[in-house]
């Protein structure tokens, strides 16, 4: 996994996650699945990843962090799939 990836999402996974987790209760689960990845990069984390995001969707209110945060996961899940 890239290293600058995952320095950018330790910064602004916490922050997406207080500022909308209560209207996205699925960033919960997203900030806790990312703890697992960088613990243990697996395809399970990801295939769950990929679940509760619906495959990295952007809710309509996002915006620009949560967004980048979305598109840094599934730029992390791609690399790890390849």
């Amino acid at each position: 996994m890239k290293e600058e990836t995952m320095l950018t999402l330790n910064k602004i996974l916490p922050v997406v996650e207080r500022v909308h987790g209560e209207h996205h209760p699925e960033l919960h689960q997203v900030a806790a699945l990312y703890e697992e990845l960088k613990n243990a990069p697996s395809e399970e984390i990801f295939r769950k990843l990929r679940e509760v995001t619906q495959n990295y969707a952007v809710p309509a209110d996002a915006c620009p962090t949560y967004v980048k945060t979305y598109r840094l996961l599934e730029a992390l899940d791609r690399e790890h799939v390849c």
